[in-house]
């Protein structure tokens, strides 16, 4: 029995540290009816952290029943929330909204809490991946209140990061980034706990780029890098952090460094984030087209498009370099038509099927196609692509034979 008490203590002790690699191996050596659902939370936390995703979802599972069955609304529905987020990160929605509806449930049982303050960001955050921003701001503004008045740095980093990125996409970008930078203030004064940490990193990163703002995408990507280093290379964490690594990198021309960043979150990813995984291999095809690889970008777009990533505007400017200029028009408008995407992905569709038109002398689209450029970047301040349209639109007017404009 003291052995048994002992072996519980180092477990939990090695969780409180952040061993998880020990903290997984003493878990895993202690009898199941000796653990109790704060125990399988710390298993599961484990699990995750060293890149047991199935196992760790199945352990959370363990945490949530012996919550739900204590009657602890707080803790089943963290656990609940925590499920539900897995779940959508590895493509499979509707079993997340399932545990969403469950989180939801326990959250109408919750009194004022730092719980309750989450139940309300993963519910704006549903809404947020949902596309109804305006409902989705005044819950993270809530989940801002709360973290802030219970003094819950974890909570307030991201319910303000959350709010952000809503407004991001509400239009009003100059708002949101200032949320972002206060956001990354916290993360890079260590205030938030590792797993919040990486979340709003990458988040961070990824809405810097997909406003096409590179320097400031470039200047807290250096400041992620230690910290992603630091982390068990397991997790899923560092991957995602090189998928955000190999596209600045791609965009600055370091190819050779984009394709190692690219090819090693891909493999980091597959098991963990398949779609993710198919992301890092597109920027993997993006790169070695560039490179002149024709068959490596071949195969990393198809394995892309196989994990359920859209390959274009990358496979269609390779057809167009094949001179299959035919195959890649049809290709580029039909990625191109309706979708809504962010203004950094829309600017290289629409760059890359004027390209097209023009070598298809079908000078009518490729006309539209800088317009729809032009007024993307009338929309965005970021430098980036005001160049993209100015490039595009002198294309254009060449073909046209007005060289003085």
């Amino acid at each position: 029995m003291a052995n048994r008490v002992a072996d519980m203590q180092r477990a939990r002790t090695a969780a409180g540290d952040g061993s998880w690699a020990e903290a997984y191996e003493l878990f895993g050596g202690l009898n199941a009816p000796d653990l109790s659902p704060q125990d399988w939370e710390r298993f599961a936390d484990a699990a995750w952290w060293t890149g047991r995703i199935e196992e760790s979802i199945a352990l959370r599972q363990k945490a949530y029943s012996g919550y739900a069955e204590a009657g602890d609304d707080r803790g089943a529905g963290w656990m609940a929330g925590r499920l539900c987020i897995d779940h959508f990160l590895r493509g499979e929605t509707t079993v997340g909204a399932g545990w969403f509806a469950r989180s939801q449930r326990h959250a109408k049982q919750m009194p004022d809490s730092v719980e309750l303050g989450f139940a309300a960001l993963l519910e704006a955050t549903v809404l947020r991946f949902g596309g109804d921003q305006e409902t989705a701001l005044p819950l993270a503004e809530r989940a801002a209140e709360v973290g802030e008045r219970l003094g819950d740095r974890d909570l307030f980093g991201m319910a303000i990061h959350t709010q952000g990125l809503i407004l991001i996409s509400l239009g009003r970008v100059g708002d949101g980034v200032g949320l972002l930078d206060e956001a990354m203030t916290l993360v890079v004064a260590g205030e938030l706990s590792d797993y919040f940490t990486g979340a709003v990193y990458c988040n961070v990163i990824e809405a810097c780029l997909e406003i096409a703002d590179v320097r400031r995408a470039t200047d807290w990507s250096k400041a992620a890098t230690a910290w992603a280093e630091s982390i068990p290379r397991e997790s899923p964490y560092p991957g995602v952090c090189r998928i955000n690594r190999a596209r600045l990198a791609n965009l600055r021309g370091e190819w050779a460094q984009a394709e190692a960043e690219a090819l090693r979150a891909s493999r980091e990813l597959e098991i963990v984030n398949p779609p993710l995984a198919g992301q890092a291999l597109y920027e993997t095809g993006e790169i070695r087209r560039r490179l002149g690889d024709v068959a490596g970008a071949e195969q990393a777009f198809e394995r892309a498009h196989e994990l359920g990533f859209e390959p274009h505007p990358g496979l269609a400017l390779l057809r167009l370099s094949q001179g299959k200029v035919d195959a890649a028009l049809a290709a580029l408008r039909a990625a191109a038509n309706g979708a809504a995407g962010s203004p950094l992905h829309r600017t290289m569709l629409l760059w890359a099927l004027a390209d097209s038109a023009l070598a298809a002398g079908d000078l009518d689209a490729a006309r539209t196609a800088a317009g729809e450029l032009d007024a993307v970047a009338r929309d965005s301040e970021a430098p980036v692509l005001a160049a993209s349209s100015d490039t595009v639109r002198g294309l254009v007017q060449l073909a046209e034979n007005d060289v003085p404009a």
